[in-house]
């Protein structure tokens, strides 16, 4: 059945009723597009979609995602075991001493020359501690179980005879 006056009438509308109903439609279709402008918007979006794609792969080489992957590097290796031995306040201090090109020295390195110059950024090592002398031989043995029964009787030794 076609969507039209004659047809709404014919299902006992009034003219009132159709112009309503013809109006409805009208607005829910004007978001549709006919097949002849289809594929020319999908070109559309398909080139908007290879710009943007090859604008997302230059972020790499802005200012500020280098700022945000050096700070993500700093964190990294604030983290490590190498910067153990730095005091947790002057970690971020002596990273920004350090050089990190290609053909810098090793962390480790650079780490104990920055140790010489700045001894109070470091903790100290603390000297190893003797072991604890030990009194007595080693123990042997287990902690004492008790007598072990069945019921109450039999460990506590109550006799139902007497």
């Amino acid at each position: 059945m076609a969507f039209t006056r004659r047809s709404l009438a014919a299902l006992g509308l009034n003219e009132e009723q159709v112009d309503k109903v013809m109006a409805l439609h009208g607005t829910s279709m004007s978001d549709f597009i006919p097949k002849s402008e289809l594929q020319e918007r999908i070109d559309t979006a398909l080139a908007d979609a290879q710009k943007n794609a090859l604008q997302s792969a230059q972020i790499k080489e802005t200012d500020e995602y280098k700022a945000v992957a050096e700070e993500r590097d700093m964190l990294r290796a604030l983290g490590g075991d190498d910067f153990a031995s730095v005091k947790p306040k002057f970690r971020e201090t002596v990273y920004k001493m350090l050089e990190r090109g290609e053909n810098a020295p090793a962390i480790a390195e650079q780490l104990k020359s920055v140790a010489e110059k700045y001894e109070e950024y470091f903790t100290k090592p603390e000297p190893a501690q003797p072991a604890a002398p030990q009194f007595g031989g080693e123990v042997k043995g287990q902690m004492p179980t008790g007598k072990t029964g069945t019921s109450f009787m039999d460990v506590w030794g109550y006799d139902k005879k007497g």
